[in-house]
């Protein structure tokens, strides 16, 4: 076997065990690829219109349904004991990070089904940050205490005089 035919071998096994752990986590969606690459400065007129065909793509995984899908599973978030409130990032900041928190019930032994959503929410959300070439403040947003109040997990904002 020569070096070729041992570096197309050792490539095509990457690429296929790279595709494999992909296939296990089917929430997580990949960024739509962009329109074109089309330099602004030498046609104008062409990057316009491939901004506004990327912009108009519709997206597999529809985010707003994935969030309500996510919110209606996650519900009043009541519990019996504080030990039954957790906390989990929700959406994506296009520099990264979760956009927000949400405090989530694990009285209903469904903590497993609301992950799975909110990681398909957080994925889809992230792509659809990408496609559209989002940007925020890239602040961090600082993760909240949660705790029981009128029998619901409730977030608390941590505060800093």
């Amino acid at each position: 076997m020569n070096v070729k035919t041992g570096l197309l071998a050792l490539l095509v096994l990457a690429a296929t065990g790279c595709q494999q752990g992909q296939a296990a986590n089917e929430a997580r969606q990949p960024p739509m690829p962009l329109v074109e690459a089309i330099d602004p400065q030498k046609d104008p007129i062409a990057a316009v219109k491939a901004r506004d065909k990327q912009m108009n793509m519709k997206v597999d995984a529809d985010v707003n349904v994935l969030r309500r899908e996510a919110l209606t599973l996650i519900g009043n978030a009541s519990a019996d004991d504080n030990s039954q409130c957790r906390i989990t990032g929700f959406g994506h900041k296009p520099c990264g990070g979760p956009a927000q928190y949400v405090a989530y019930s694990t009285k209903d032994g469904n903590e497993a089904d609301i992950l799975r959503k909110i990681a398909a929410y957080n994925a889809a959300a992230e792509a659809e940050n990408m496609r559209l070439g989002l940007m925020s403040d890239c602040a961090v947003v600082p993760k909240p205490a949660v705790e029981l109040s009128g029998g619901q997990c409730k977030l608390v904002q941590s505060r800093s005089y």
